[in-house]
């Protein structure tokens, strides 16, 4: 422990980086190593109690003989101690699970869960692990995995990034996962980052009471923080994601009421998190873990303290054995230590922590709303099997569950999750991909023992629950940004209701520190397209300001095409247009400028000719079918994003660079017109998506307008009447329809239960939104958010709620009602108050029921259906006001 006395300002950090002494691999004995292997070319070696590449076991597997033989190889000589038959190996090139167990005087082999080889370990060293190919011999590792003889794992890859791959040769598989070794190659493990989840305290003695405490910590790794027995607060999954080689964003914490006069404790528990094996295209921890904390104290005496991290913090392992963001945890009940978080604590067996290597990136304060659980879910049934229960809680969600047991020591529960079951009622994986989504825990056998996970997370509605503990409770919790509800809708359609929570559960499923594309499979990574497509959605269902301003300076440094890099440009848009903020625009328009700028020397022509295009509009399934009009898409998103920066120029008083992007807007329109223009209304192939987008974004000249309303009636017409749209057609889809008299035809394409449509998907149970618009295929994720930027329709066209200038100072109240309809209302929570729109269809009459906040300007306009002819128009007065229109 270090404190300090100085009188001083405590802005800066006096705190130490510490990790605990890094495991030495060159003194690995008696493990497990777990693969995936897949032989390619003849066989491959597995490699233990390796020194060097002098001397060590090997395990070969040889698919050509279809044996394996564990062989001593030293200096060159290679000594026979075993051989067995392996007929599984004739079905290379085909996945092996290989597991390799060195357990004192044995070394036993199994492929699957049959023992093939069993051998003499006495001439086994400690040391490291490798591969090693001979002559013609290629194979492909993959979910590599080292563990103790606890269990406790040592070392874990996934072989996701070439900048991780922590051994000698070998490179990443083509297919993005797999360590791939050729012919002729020795690939040893080095400098491997550890698996563990250590845990870490100090002690420090209070001369009188404290009058405030602030404690500031960051980690790399997901941590827990704990004062004097009790956790610092209900936060999960801290600390935040980000661009870590740029910024690091530190958790603040008042721990004013959880210190006493006398002794008190700090422990902190730390975790993987985002780390190596984390996706290699989300933002990733590459090292190993560390951390830093600082906490500045005024006691009532006038004193005051800091208590910094540094060398002198004690630290030891933990009862978790494995814990992964993708995989799940083992926690074994047994190695509990209660109290090692008071200062009571005797602390034997613990060790000095010791100092760690500062990482790039720049530690800043964290604004962004923390990750917490949130209301439990009860199952709404169950499917009871000879072995295990399968359990159903009637929502998807992303989060764990909380387990109540009891039983013997020793005794394991074991939890898998999924979003789907089979016919049966049996667990079905299938969108969980390469993520194992499994939880286990070994009891204490101390009576009723309660686990909930820690640094995992998984995307499910259904657990499976097996073991030999008895469990007693289970429930669900879901855990999200603590981003606060800020809209609502409901209308007399329980279908649309239902599409309306679909859309809520899928956006706060995936909203943990940053916006994720999904939440159940090895992905769960910052997907700007995704993002953007829903934001305004979003917006309107929840307070947004701090988690997206977050997000835009994750983002600041994209420079890809519009339809991912573009979120950079609309979003700060966004949160000046819907809560009145300016800073946004000002923080970040260099980089919207100097992003525009790129596109227009990558584009010279105006034509944006690479991209996603309208993801995942309804396909035959294939990776190059999930692509769709990329550069009508790309393109329009370009003048779209153009306009914006023209547009942001302006609110900054840059009146130059308004007029330039503004042009550069009208420069873009025009080339998207030539290329794409066909006449009578008609661009390019004629799709939806077409349609849409230039209609949508205001590209469409107002003599041409009605002509390309017809061309998207068509093409609604040539579908059957069921959309054909990915994420960008569909978010703009009801209101290109609603503006242009179509609410009708909106309504019935998103009222449809067949596919492809949102009630085809709710009708096979689905209560978020899909990746794909079929049920299954390559890629199908059950929880992902893309498809849920309608939603902002359900507040601006079916309530009708619109501002018409910044932060709702003046709206305009103007509902699209479709005759299918009986009623329908919205509100939202804005700068200036609540605002709130109703109507309902009462025996010839439309009944509006409307408030307005005191601050704010409202206008009241309802048009005759498929026509553009007044109804009603009055300017609304603030406060609550009923109307009633002849409808």
């Amino acid at each position: 422990m270090t404190t300090r006395n100085e009188e001083r300002h405590f802005g800066g950090w006096a705190a130490k980086w510490i990790t605990r002494p890094a495991p030495d691999h060159l003194e690995w004995k008696n493990y497990t190593v777990e693969a995936s292997v897949v032989i390619e070319s003849k066989g491959t070696s597995l490699l233990i109690g390796v020194q060097g590449s002098g001397r060590y076991c090997a395990c070969h597997l040889d698919s050509d003989q279809q044996e394996v033989t564990f062989n001593l190889i030293e200096h060159g000589i290679h000594t026979e101690l075993e051989r067995a038959p392996a007929p599984e190996l004739a079905l290379a090139p085909a996945a092996h699970a290989i597991r390799l167990v060195w357990s004192g005087t044995e070394v036993c082999l199994y492929i699957g869960e049959r023992l093939v080889l069993s051998a003499d370990a006495g001439a086994i060293r400690a040391g490291t692990i490798g591969f090693r190919n001979e002559e013609g011999e290629a194979a492909v590792i993959r979910d590599l995995r080292v563990y103790d003889v606890q269990g406790r794992a040592l070392y874990v890859n996934r072989f996701y990034d070439p900048s991780t791959l922590q051994f000698t040769a070998g490179s990443i598989h083509p297919s993005g996962s797999g360590l791939r070794l050729s012919e002729r190659e020795l690939s040893l493990c080095d400098k491997p980052v550890p698996a563990d989840s250590p845990r870490f305290r100090t002690t420090f003695r209070l001369a009188s009471e404290v009058k405030h405490a602030a404690l500031r910590v960051y980690a790399l790794g997901w941590y827990e923080l704990r004062l004097n027995g009790r956790q610092a607060d209900d936060r999960v999954l801290a600390p935040a994601n980000t661009p870590y080689e740029r910024t690091m964003l530190y958790d603040t914490y008042d721990v004013t009421g959880l210190l006493n006069q006398g002794g008190n404790a700090i422990g902190l528990w730390l975790g993987n998190g985002y780390n190596m094996n984390y996706s290699r295209w989300g933002w990733k921890w590459k090292r190993d873990k560390a951390f830093i904390l600082q906490l500045d104290l005024t006691l009532t005496d006038g004193t005051r303290r800091q208590i910094v991290s540094d060398s002198s913090w004690q630290t030891a392992g933990s009862p978790l054995l494995l814990n992964d963001i993708y995989d799940g945890e083992l926690y074994d009940a047994r190695l509990n230590d209660p109290g090692w978080d008071t200062s009571s604590y005797s602390a034997e067996g613990w060790t000095n922590a010791t100092e760690a290597e500062s990482p790039q990136g720049l530690l800043e304060p964290n604004m962004q709303p923390p990750v917490r659980p949130h209301d439990r879910l009860a199952p709404v049934r169950s499917f009871a099997f000879a072995d295990r229960t399968i359990y159903d809680f009637g929502q998807n969600i992303a989060g764990w569950v909380s387990a109540t047991v009891q039983g013997a020591a020793g005794s394991r529960l074991t939890l898998r999750y999924s979003e789907l079951v089979d016919d049966e009622g049996r667990i079905d994986p299938w969108t969980n991909r390469n993520a194992h989504a499994k939880d286990c825990y070994v009891l204490n056998g101390q009576g009723i023992e309660t686990y909930e996970p820690r640094f995992t997370y998984h995307g499910f509605r259904y657990v499976e629950a097996s073991g030999t503990g008895e469990l007693l409770d289970l429930k669900a919790v879901p855990i999200h940004a603590d981003v606060r509800e800020a809209g609502h809708f409901a209308s007399s359609d329980e279908l649309l209701n239902q599409i309306q929570r679909n859309i809520r559960w899928s956006m706060l499923n995936n909203f943990v520190s940053i916006p994720t594309d999904c939440c159940q499979r090895d992905e769960r990574t910052p997907c700007l397209m995704d993002s953007a497509v829903v934001e305004e959605a979003a917006i309107h269902n929840f307070d947004m300001r701090l988690y997206y301003r977050k997000w835009l300076r994750d983002i600041q440094d994209s420079m890809t095409n519009p339809d991912w890099a573009g979120d950079k440009i609309t979003l700060p848009w966004h949160l000046y247009w819907y809560y009145g903020d300016a800073e946004p625009l000002r923080e970040h328009y260099e980089s919207m400028q100097a992003y525009i700028d790129h596109l227009k020397a990558a584009w010279p022509d105006g034509i944006v000719k690479e991209g996603f295009g309208d993801w995942c509009a309804p396909n035959e399934d294939g990776w190059e079918q999930y692509f769709r009009e990329v550069e009508i898409v790309n393109t329009s998103l370009y003048y779209q994003q153009a306009l914006t920066v023209s547009k942001a120029a302006g609110v900054l008083g840059k009146e130059d660079e308004r007029q330039r992007y503004g042009v550069l807007a009208e420069e873009i329109n025009r080339a998207f017109h030539a290329r794409f223009y066909r006449g009578e209304g008609i661009y390019g192939n004629g799709s939806q998506t077409a349609q849409l987008m230039p209609l949508a974004l205001g590209m469409v000249p107002e003599d041409q307008t009605a002509q390309a309303v017809a061309g998207l009636v068509q093409a609604v017409a040539a579908k059957g009447g069921y959309l054909d749209t990915g994420i960008y057609g569909t978010r703009y889809l009801m209101d290109v329809l609603a503006d242009h008299g179509q609410i009708n035809l909106a309504y019935a394409m998103l009222t449809r239960t067949a596919y492809p449509s949102f009630g085809y998907q709710i009708a096979n149970g689905a209560t978020t939104l899909w990746e794909q618009w079929s049920f299954k295929g390559g890629m199908h994720s059950h929880d992902h958010a893309m498809f849920g930027g309608i939603g902002a329709s359900f507040y601006t066209r079916l309530a009708g709620i619109r501002p018409l200038s910044p932060g709702y100072e003046e709206i305009l109240i103007q509902p699209s009602i479709p005759d299918g309809l009986q009623a329908a209302e919205a509100s939202i929570d804005t700068v200036r108050g609540t605002i709130r729109a109703a109507w309902r269809k009462e025996e010839g009459r439309l009944v509006l029921d409307i408030t307005i906040p005191e601050q704010v300007k409202g206008s009241l306009r309802i048009t005759a259906h498929g026509s553009s002819d007044m109804l009603h128009d009055q300017k609304l007065a603030f406060g609550h006001q009923v109307i009633v229109v002849d409808w």
